[in-house]
């Protein structure tokens, strides 16, 4: 295998026990709570404060939050102008929720290379082995879709890994068309609630939540930075570490051990050690031209990521992130023989 140092790609975690809302989260919530009840309705997909005073919800102060009432406030209420329902459920293919998710991808991410086969390989079937229930009000260990329903019509979608110590955020896809209720921050607020009420129900060992991977200077990922407390896990030691701590070094350095920062001559070797795939000398005799290597070329190149191979363009979320012009630099270095051959590990 190849090792390919993503050192942008880090894990994150929280401790669900440990989470405080902040200001902005609590009106999120809050706003969502008040479209079902019919008292938000905004004017147009960028307009999140209008109809602000006429709320009939309760008005809570950070003092007297709850998480888990404010998330579930609203659910299966026949008295409200929009009828919301959460459902959970081994993940599984539908044709409703390849729809929802061809549209999402499609809108948010200009992706045109759909298939259900990916779309399954992606986020269907997964290497764990579903474990029923042993504690009540639980749906037991695996891999999950957490399905969102307003007025019967699925309009989002969380994939989950549920385990005995955690709860993982896989993948989220909304309906494009609800994008003014913000549901790829609510839905990590509802995850958060729902790790909550796992650990009340029993499953004492289960309180933290994974939340995928964190990019630093990636504004689609700076929202993560705002669920607190967290941590990110060391590259090098497999440790984890407290989140500001972390982005401070990651604000100076491309690549840094969180519990080993280099010193500043260390950093500058590290940063010219030919790691990162930016620093691939793209003049190299012998070397083909990225600019030439297709998307073709490249979509079949296996990359070990997430503890699994995958082939390229069975992991959206990597080209979404601007990986594919690395891989096509490490194709054009080696070659497309050598290229069939390589795992590339991602960190």
């Amino acid at each position: 295998m190849a090792h390919f140092n993503f050192s942008k790609h880090i894990l994150n975690r929280l401790d669900a026990t440990k989470f405080h809302a902040s200001k902005s989260q609590r009106q999120l919530i809050n706003r969502f709570n008040r479209f079902l009840e019919g008292t938000y309705v905004p004017s147009d997909a960028n307009d999140t404060d209008s109809n602000k005073d006429k709320s009939k919800s309760r008005k809570r102060t950070e003092n007297t939050f709850d998480l888990i009432e404010a998330i579930h406030e609203a659910e299966g209420r026949i008295d409200l102008k929009h009828k919301f329902k959460i459902t959970i459920e081994l993940s599984s293919f539908t044709q409703e929720k390849y729809q929802l998710y061809c549209k999402y991808q499609t809108i948010i991410h200009n992706d045109t290379e759909l298939s259900e086969e990916s779309f399954r390989r992606f986020l269907v079937n997964s290497p764990l082995k579903h474990e029923p229930q042993v504690t009540p009000n639980t749906p037991g260990y695996g891999s999950f879709h957490q399905c969102y329903y307003l007025d019967d019509k699925l309009i989002a979608v969380a994939v989950l890994d549920i385990l005995p110590k955690c709860a993982s955020s896989v993948y989220f896809f909304y309906d494009p068309d609800f994008s003014y209720l913000q549901l790829g921050k609510y839905s990590a607020l509802r995850e958060i609630s729902m790790t909550l009420d796992l650990h009340i129900a029993g499953l004492k060992d289960l309180h933290w939540y994974y939340m995928g991977y964190y990019i630093h200077n990636c504004q689609k990922m700076s929202y993560k930075g705002q669920y607190k407390p967290s941590d990110l896990l060391d590259p090098e030691t497999y440790e984890w570490h407290p989140f500001e701590n972390c982005t401070r070094l990651l604000n100076q350095y491309k690549y840094v051990s969180f519990a080993n920062p280099p010193s500043d001559v260390q950093s500058a070797n590290h940063e010219t050690s030919g790691q990162c795939a930016e620093n691939i000398d793209l003049s190299s005799p012998g070397m083909l031209d990225p600019n030439k290597v297709t998307d073709d070329a490249i979509k079949d190149m296996l990359v070990y990521i997430g503890g699994a191979v995958k082939r390229f363009n069975s992991v959206p979320y990597l080209n979404q992130f601007g990986e594919k012009s690395l891989l096509k630099e490490y194709y054009a270095a080696v070659g497309p023989e050598l290229a069939k051959k390589m795992v590339l590990i991602m960190y």
